[in-house]
């Protein structure tokens, strides 16, 4: 049977996503000193057709590599597909805005809050963060670049994606009540897809940020960000998996909360939220296949480590990578413990007398279940924090006070 024409065509699902809003242009006064500018290495990259910017992921899974050449989209830009044509997508670049300079405040650190006692309603977390987001708009010669943010600050530090600001001659914040501010750079990680940025306003709500090794796989989740130009978009879904391992085409490798909550074009910088309107993480990628079949497959980037990269951004020091300097064996050891496959010589944890064949049970006194006790320790501390590590051997247990060291040490 034939169908009605006015029912399958026509509807409002085939409109246009609206463009950027043409926000007036205010300036900010440059500071003398630096911010932290990190980039990533350059990668080479295909042109934009239809506003889609397609790169190359594998997707690691424990050990074992899953290749399933998947397509990883930066959930950042104008909306693909049906969007004006005079909304052009910035190339996707690793370099940081040509904006005023500003001098970071470390005292405006990230606080990770414990669990509230009840979950709240979506509602209640939509307006709980709706006053702490932002639309964020980054020009450049070729084109523009839109997508999210929150507030980190009453005094007018922010959050966003590295990827969403990159390569921005000029970058503009608009708030949830409608004011439009010019914004100045404190700092710019493109390996860890993320930059803090300064807006002259004062009053402003800061985002409340709870702790992401509190999650579990199944937890409500929430996203929030403008959506294919679809301003603060709310959208539900759970928790699909923690520390999930992204390696993007260049090598860089991201630890990742991967969830269903449905993040577009435009999400990037924005947040995923828990049950009790706090901030887990900050939206960055999806991931589609090449026939589209694959669905629901976004990821954010975990407080735990957005907290560690902002504190370092602020501070003016550089984010480093830390490792344990060991190699452990994935399989547990009669399922409790991870036995060493080799210490480095140069690492603390060889001079404080850990060794192949020892098993790690516990990482600051929370027993090993897997990699991801280790894995968590690390991703939100940078070199020379110390880790309470127990361990195995012979029988006896000891414990040891391990400082991570940075990762380009180890060879």
């Amino acid at each position: 049977m034939e169908r009605p024409n006015d029912l399958w065509r026509g509807g409002p699902w085939e409109q246009p996503a609206p463009s950027p809003a043409d926000l007036p242009r205010v300036s900010v006064p440059s500071s003398p000193r630096p911010p932290v500018l990190r980039t990533r290495r350059r990668r080479n990259r295909w042109p934009w057709f239809a506003g889609v910017l397609a790169l190359v992921a594998v997707l690691c899974l424990s050990t074992a590599l899953l290749n399933l050449f998947l397509t990883l989209h930066p959930p950042g830009g104008s909306a693909p597909g049906g969007a004006p044509s005079d909304v052009q997508e910035m190339a996707q670049s690793t370099t940081p805005p040509s904006i005023p300079q500003v001098e970071g405040d470390p005292g405006a650190e990230i606080t990770l809050l414990p669990p509230g006692t009840a979950p709240l309603s979506y509602t209640q977390i939509y307006e709980r963060t709706a006053p702490s987001f932002v639309s964020i708009s980054a020009a450049s010669a070729s084109g523009y670049n839109t997508g999210s943010g929150l507030i980190l600050s009453r005094d007018g530090y922010l959050i966003t994606n590295a990827h969403v600001v990159a390569g921005a001659q000029e970058v503009l914040v608009q708030l949830s009540d409608s004011r439009v501010f010019s914004a100045g750079l404190v700092g710019f990680d493109a390996d860890e897809d993320l930059a803090v940025l300064k807006i002259e306003a004062d009053g402003l709500t800061p985002a409340q940020f709870g702790n992401s090794d509190d999650l579990r796989c199944g937890d409500p989740v929430a996203a929030l960000g403008d959506s294919l130009g679809y301003r603060a978009t709310f959208t539900d879904g759970i928790v699909s998996a923690l520390d999930r391992e992204v390696e993007l085409d260049d090598g860089t490798t991201m630890t990742l909360i991967q969830t269903s909550a449905a993040i577009n074009f435009g999400n990037s910088g924005g947040p995923l939220l828990n049950q009790y309107g706090q901030v887990v993480g900050i939206t960055t990628i999806k991931i589609i296949s090449d026939d589209g079949s694959a669905e629901s497959m976004g990821f954010a980037i975990p407080s735990t480590r957005v907290r560690y990269v902002v504190q370092q951004l602020l501070a003016g020091e550089e984010v480093r990578n830390s490792v344990f300097g060991f190699t452990v064996n994935l399989v547990l050891v009669d399922g409790s413990g991870l036995e060493l496959i080799s210490v480095s010589p140069e690492s603390d944890a060889w001079a404080k007398g850990l060794r192949p064949g020892d098993i790690i049970t516990a990482v600051n006194g929370q027993a090993v279940t897997g990699i991801r006790e280790l894995t968590r320790a690390r991703q939100g501390n940078g070199p020379g924090t110390l880790v309470s590590i127990t361990y195995l051997r012979d029988g006896a247990t000891y414990v040891a006070e391990v400082a991570l060291v940075d990762a380009e040490q180890i060879p």
